[in-house]
């Protein structure tokens, strides 16, 4: 895994949906069965007035998992991340890891812990115990569907599929 730059709303917010994000959750719907819980809004980070969402720049995505299903939602964490790379992914949050939840982000050195486990309440993604991942692309695959897709289907499935 390499380490990249994040982009996070340098990119400012976009007009619309992007193609990219909206195949990335269809992808996440076929494969575990997962629910769109949002994508493109233009809003700032809940609870932090006056920092744009990445959902506003249309590469952020939340996607939803049955209680009964927690399982489906750490298999997919665990296979994003370990293919964050390829599908361009920036970044991850799984908000029902442990007391507080864990993060992936692609600009960490390596020698740290490309997943962060959060210790508490203030260092957490927000969303404590949240059923759902957030899940955010780089722009280049935001941006291109086929070319997400093509890198998607290039990749092997998790083992329990």
């Amino acid at each position: 895994m390499s380490v990249r730059p994040y982009t996070g709303t340098t990119d400012g917010a976009a007009t619309g949906k992007r193609e990219g994000t909206e195949r990335l959750i269809d992808l996440c719907h076929k494969r575990w069965g997962f629910t769109n819980l949002g994508s493109w809004v233009v809003r700032d980070m809940r609870g932090k007035p006056g920092q744009l969402s990445v959902h506003a720049t249309g590469r952020a995505a939340d996607i939803g998992y049955k209680v009964s299903e927690r399982d489906k939602g750490i298999e997919a964490f665990d296979w994003l991340v370990l293919h964050a790379d390829a599908l361009g992914i920036e970044e991850v949050h799984d908000y029902s890891f442990g007391k507080f939840g864990r993060g992936y982000r692609c600009k960490r050195k390596i020698g740290e812990k490309l997943i962060k486990v959060y210790a508490n309440e203030a260092e957490s993604a927000g969303s404590i115990g949240g059923k759902w991942l957030h899940v955010e692309l780089s722009p280049k695959m935001a941006d291109d569907a086929d070319a997400f897709e093509s890198a998607w289907r290039s990749l092997p499935k998790p083992s329990a599929l």
